[in-house]
């Protein structure tokens, strides 16, 4: 039972670890798929397109493949500080940045497609401007990656 315990306590203990470092991006990322999914099934019906099971099902496992990317990021974050203290060699960024990175410019994709569904079931409720300054932040962080090589 003692040994129960102890285990619980462990896991118990990395998770909040874990959700203290990553709970606020795995909230963003969660808020804007949520929105995402609702506004992309309202400006569908909107326009009269029809939502069957088989675009559901295709969409369902775009959304799984966002969060095992995120959950990839965050295995990055440990991997790489791990394997470099090994080896010895430095890197000349902070560790903890790949999850952030990718939860980031999945919310910036979610947040241009949430406003193409609410243009597309209204245009007029949405400054142009709002889309282009979001594609302007994921291109921005598409070039810092291509800078970086």
């Amino acid at each position: 039972m003692e040994k129960q315990k102890v285990l619980i306590s462990i896991i118990l203990g990395a998770i909040s670890a874990f959700a203290k470092q990553y709970a606020l991006i795995i909230t963003f990322v969660l808020v804007a798929v949520i929105f995402d999914t609702i506004t992309g099934l309202i400006g569908s019906k909107a326009i009269g397109e029809k939502i069957t099971s088989e675009r559901g099902r295709k969409g369902f496992y775009k959304k799984i493949m966002l969060f095992l990317a995120l959950c990839f990021g965050f295995f990055l974050d440990f991997f790489i500080p791990f394997v470099i203290s090994r080896i010895g060699v430095t890197i000349p960024v902070s560790t903890a940045i790949f999850g952030m990175i990718i939860g980031c410019y999945i919310v910036m994709n979610e947040c241009i497609s949430i406003c193409e569904n609410i243009f597309k079931a209204n245009p007029s409720i949405l400054p142009k401007w709002i889309v282009k300054m979001l594609t302007s932040a994921k291109e921005q962080i598409d070039r810092k990656g291509d800078d970086a090589k």
